[in-house]
């Protein structure tokens, strides 16, 4: 099946879904480049001020994650989603009106709860959209927010670098905060049809309807994160993630251009030029393997990525021997190519199998805990890349990055932590579980709380 039809397969609840999320996207890349910018020249805080406010976002998004499970599986899907929108949205407000650096750092950590809190629209997806057709919808999405953000972060860039306006600036973050207002009222509007055509509705482990839970109501969570961490293959995973989001994904935006302008001649309109590609290529990727990784297990799958971002900084060091030119350009973009490659095969993989593994009393705080480590890696990694590149050590630790990866992915070739059947077969059978860990995995698990 080709990947244009596997996407035109899709629900159409789903298909509707990515489209909403599109719009939050877009309107959160309206502003993402630009918050040190405006903080700093347009409200005239210190650079520290403003990156703290960057950091207290951070902060924010590391709290906001769990909180955010916990109200998805005590009180319904929608209304954890609409807690970490109206957060969002309230911290994009507090930037518009912030006079003073307290209040930009008010405004980051309230947005910061919300971004963390984001995480539950997987488990709103899970629960919408039937399990076979999940790796494909985790991905599908993941491309077009992508390209929504990349469109976004183009036109909120021309737009405040044309005019140098602080008015400008705060229509921006107004902008911001409505299209985090529309995407829950459009979401409602969805769930209401859903529930309206009996279609759609959150579905517990077994696949039975949860009644009640499309408008909100879900049944009372069961145990705590506790509880969830007792399912060793999610902590196998988590471990994993916490180490490719440290080493790859976080330091795409903060070690490899570090290294790039401390140790060649590009400069940041190159770095502009690589992001291009990266941004293209994670669409272009992602609709190209749609087919072929649910082909693939989760084991080979994520043992691809280890290795494809090894080879990402691999041709970094490259370019940093070619100094700088055409040549160092084409491989800086080569690249972010490769990592895209990356990039697609976690988008599928990853939120595939945190869902198949949590059943619907706990489906929140699974995906809560996964994206508690992705946040606490984007978190570590820049503190680390920091601390070593600015030590003069960057090309070091890019190749100690690379060598730390290429490990990882041997390392999950030959352990068997993760499952080693193909994910669209898991999709199906929903017993991911290697023999190993089923034998090992505690009674609770066995009995289905931790795990479907």
């Amino acid at each position: 099946m080709s990947s244009l039809k596997t996407l035109r397969l899709l629900p159409a609840p789903a298909r509707r879904l990515i489209g909403v999320n599109a719009v939050n996207a877009a309107g959160t890349g309206l502003v993402v480049p630009l918050l040190v910018v405006y903080l700093h020249e347009m409200r005239g805080f210190s650079l520290s001020t403003a990156t703290g406010a960057v950091a207290a976002t951070s902060l924010g998004a590391l709290a906001g994650g769990p909180l955010a499970g916990w109200v998805s599986d005590r009180f319904g899907r929608m209304h954890a989603v609409w807690a970490a929108l109206l957060c969002a949205a309230l911290g994009a407000l507090g930037f518009v009106v912030c006079a003073t650096p307290e209040a930009a750092l008010a405004a980051g950590l309230v947005q910061g709860l919300g971004i963390g809190g984001a995480i539950t629209w997987n488990a709103l997806m899970a629960a919408l959209v039937p399990r076979e057709h999940w790796s494909a919808v985790f991905a599908t999405d993941f491309a077009v927010v992508n390209a929504a953000m990349g469109l976004g972060g183009l036109t909120g860039g021309l737009v405040a670098g044309m005019t140098g306006s602080l008015l400008v600036f705060q229509v921006l973050y107004a902008l911001d905060a409505a299209t985090f207002l529309a995407t829950g009222l459009l979401v409602s509007r969805e769930l209401r049809q859903s529930g309206a055509a009996g279609a759609g509705e959150p579905a517990d482990g077994d696949g039975a309807a949860v009644e009640g839970e499309s408008s909100g109501v879900a049944r009372a969570a069961s145990g705590t994160y506790r509880d969830v961490l007792r399912n060793r293959c999610l902590v196998s995973l988590l471990v994993v993630v916490f180490v490719l989001f440290t080493l790859g994904y976080s330091q795409l935006n903060s070690g490899m251009p570090a290294v790039l302008l401390a140790g060649s001649a590009l400069g940041p309109t190159d770095l502009g030029v690589m992001f291009a590609v990266n941004t293209g290529a994670a669409v272009l990727v992602q609709i190209a393997l749609l087919d072929r990784v649910r082909g693939l297990s989760p084991r080979t799958a994520l043992s691809l990525l280890a290795v494809s971002w090894a080879l990402f900084w691999l041709l970094i060091l490259v370019v940093t021997w070619l100094r700088g030119g055409v040549y160092a350009l084409l491989t800086g973009a080569l690249a972010m190519a490769v990592f895209a490659f990356g990039e697609a095969l976690l988008a599928a993989t990853g939120p595939t199998l945190v869902n198949i593994w949590a059943d619907d009393s706990n489906r929140g705080r699974f995906n809560a805990s996964y994206g508690f480590v992705c946040s606490l890696g984007f978190t570590a990694g820049p503190l680390l890349s920091g601390r070593l590149t600015e030590d003069g050590h960057g090309v070091v630790m890019a190749g100690v990055f690379c060598l730390a990866l290429v490990l990882l992915g041997l390392a999950l070739c030959r352990v068997g932590l993760l499952p080693s059947v193909p994910l669209s077969q898991l999709e199906t059978d929903g017993d991911p579980a290697p023999a190993a860990d089923r034998d090992l995995a505690p009674e609770a698990e066995k009995s289905g709380t931790a795990e479907s």
